[in-house]
């Protein structure tokens, strides 16, 4: 045990130097800055967590049986832990293959720093065809929920009924219209970003309707979306607000909102939909009596991939053969609406890991296990460091509140692949997105070739 701390120490040790050293050069806080404080949370921390927290008070959590896991009551990182009873030879190896990651992660960023990624210039873009994009995916998110919801026998029953959809204990029909109504916050962020441009009456008539999308995105997130897409939804706004201030004390205000509603998301239970204001008043309440007792659930609650990295290099290629990232195109492929409702594909990797493990995600690191070994991981962090690096160029660097609030979008979605990586689901989860981003970045493409061209 005591030479698993002793790696898992070493690594935050060297990620506090590395970001230390890269912020002191740009004086910002960077996708890498993201990715640190996820691998911390998600693969260092947890080994002094499970050293520390059995026996103590805060075994239990801040919900205890009220809410428990497949596993027991305690907190479910302790009750996994026990579970699978691993041997520490399988956290030494993960750990020390998790060194040689975190590096081949440091190569990819810094050689594509390199490459001459131009920011994105919000002013620069076309309003004209900024706002014909926001009309058009805000329009496709709302006829999309509606021919979605119409299933359901109201907003009660459809928001009820969510959590039942996502476990997949009821059957729903166009399952593939709620994954499209995604591109409403989208919408949303270009088409106030189109309104701030436009004079008079036009601009409140183009934030009236980009309320109506926002509306819809809500109900959405309500209906099927989880904890991180709830926080998200909430945060980026007032991230981006934080960005763009230009006093330091505003921008620490907007921060410290941000991480205060962020202890409360991850503090909700994953039925919150429910009773979402209820909920809310619940944790309130108790954060005045056991503050810490949330700050440590909210750490164990991502403290997952510490175990299953190590679980992973137990079960391949025995268990589950080696993949070869076959995943990449298989989760292009399930995206594709399924008209015939028989399942040709092939199972996606996240598929068979919750038949050994339920309820868990696939991480990045085990991601990169199952496709090909140690190598596997190797190219798999070299690749999403490389992805960091050329968010960083496009969108740390930006300006404006379309730039600021695509960065504090992806901020929310792209570091996060190391704790949620299969394709499926981070394609699912992020489509909305993804569909957005292309969209303005051809248009900035588009823009910038005309202007050379003048």
């Amino acid at each position: 045990m005591i030479f698993i701390l002793t790696l898992s120490g070493a690594l935050m040790a060297l990620m506090a130097a590395v970001e230390i050293l890269h912020f002191r050069r740009v004086r910002r806080f960077t996708f890498l800055t993201a990715a640190h404080a996820l691998i911390a949370a998600g693969y260092c921390l947890p080994a002094f967590l499970l050293w520390f927290l059995p026996g103590t008070p805060w075994e239990m959590g801040s919900r205890g049986a009220a809410d428990p896991n497949p596993w027991g009551i305690r907190l479910y990182l302790i009750d996994l832990a026990d579970h699978l009873n691993l041997p520490e030879g399988a956290f030494v190896n993960a750990g020390i293959i998790l060194f040689g990651a975190y590096g081949s992660m440091l190569v990819g960023y810094f050689l594509m720093r390199r490459a001459p990624v131009p920011p994105l210039i919000s002013a620069e873009l076309p309003r004209s065809w900024l706002l014909i994009i926001g009309f058009g995916l805000g329009i496709a998110a709302t006829v999309a929920m509606a021919v979605y919801a119409s299933q359901f026998t109201g907003l009660r029953n459809l928001v009820d009924n969510g959590i039942h959809v996502r476990t997949g204990n009821i059957t729903v029909k166009w399952g593939y219209l709620q994954v499209l109504a995604q591109v409403g916050l989208t919408a949303f962020l270009i088409l106030i970003s189109g309104a701030l441009r436009l004079p008079g009456w036009r601009k409140y008539l183009v934030i009236t309707f980009a309320a109506a999308v926002w509306f819809v995105a809500l109900v959405r997130i309500l209906h099927v979306g989880g904890r991180l897409e709830l926080g998200a939804f909430i945060f980026i706004p007032v991230l981006a607000l934080g960005f763009l201030a230009k006093s330091k004390g505003h921008a620490i205000f907007a921060f410290a909102v941000v991480g205060a509603a962020a202890l409360i998301v991850l503090n909700t239970s994953h039925s919150f939909s429910h009773d979402p204001l209820g909920e809310i008043i619940t944790i309130l309440s108790n954060m005045q009596r056991a503050l810490n007792d949330h700050i440590v659930f909210a750490l164990a609650d991502f403290g997952f991939p510490h175990i299953v990295s190590a679980h992973t290099l137990t079960v391949v290629p025995e268990i589950i053969g080696f993949r070869y990232f076959i995943d990449l195109p298989l989760g292009l492929a399930y995206m594709l609406p399924n008209f015939s409702g028989v399942e040709t594909l092939p199972p996606m990797i996240l598929s068979l890991q919750v038949k050994l493990l339920p309820w868990i995600p696939v991480d990045l690191f085990s991601f990169g296990y199952y496709s090909l070994g140690t190598l596997g991981v190797l190219i798999t962090f070299a690749a999403f460091g490389a992805l960091l690096a050329l968010f960083d160029g496009w969108l740390t660097e930006s300006s404006g509140w379309l730039g600021q609030t695509l960065r504090a979008a992806w901020l929310f979605y792209l570091p996060f692949r190391l704790l949620y990586a299969d394709p499926y689901a981070a394609l699912q989860s992020g489509f909305g997105l993804i569909a957005g981003t292309v969209l303005i970045a051809v248009l900035a493409l588009w823009a910038a070739w005309r202007r050379r061209g003048a």
